[in-house]
């Protein structure tokens, strides 16, 4: 996983499109709290322009890379509107999510620099915006992580409400809060 990792770090360095990048999911998840076991890699990714020909050249830089996969583009109305779903030599499933909303990118541009492996340095999207995320998201697992974050993680309970409300996932919030007796 580490090799997969640091050449996707790479590659989003070096593209010019890509404003700031996070890592979100499971690994980011663990960045944070107690770590749990996963095999993929979730990157949230903002572009100064999101773009079907930039988000396509971001995919061509992976296909050099070595990587395999596709672009999947959403319909108008779903949440995620541009993902790159790729695999890399080593076998991991890596999916880069492109922003498209004001406040995805705002936790984007927040994210802090954590060592997640062994002199490997990369941003990871903050507690309060993993667990709007992993709301958003609802799955089984992502309610898990969410949960797990808002009783472990150090986190901003203000401003963890104020962009649960931007993102409409407020009152699913609330309601988990008082679940875990954080209300």
């Amino acid at each position: 996983m580490e090799k997969t990792l640091k050449e996707i770090v790479r590659i989003l360095e070096q593209s010019g499109d890509v404003r700031a990048y996070a890592l979100i999911g499971g690994l980011a998840v663990g960045g944070w709290v107690t770590p749990r076991a996963t095999m993929d890699i979730d990157i949230l990714a903002d572009l100064s322009v999101t773009t079907r020909s930039a988000i396509e050249e971001v995919l061509k830089r992976l296909f050099a890379a070595g990587f395999k996969g596709s672009l999947e583009i959403g319909s108008p109305e779903d949440d995620i509107k541009f993902c790159i779903k790729v695999v890399s030599a080593e076998k991991i499933p890596v999916d880069i999510i492109f922003t498209s909303l004001k406040w995805e990118a705002e936790i984007v541009e927040d994210g802090s620099e954590v060592e997640i492996l062994k002199g490997l340095t990369i941003p990871l999207v903050r507690p309060e915006g993993l667990i709007v995320l992993k709301l958003k998201a609802g799955s089984f697992q992502d309610v898990a992580d969410a949960s797990k974050l808002l009783v472990e993680a150090e986190y901003d309970v203000q401003r963890l409400r104020r962009l649960a409300k931007r993102a409409r996932v407020d009152k699913r919030l609330e309601r988990l809060m008082e679940k875990l007796g954080l209300s």
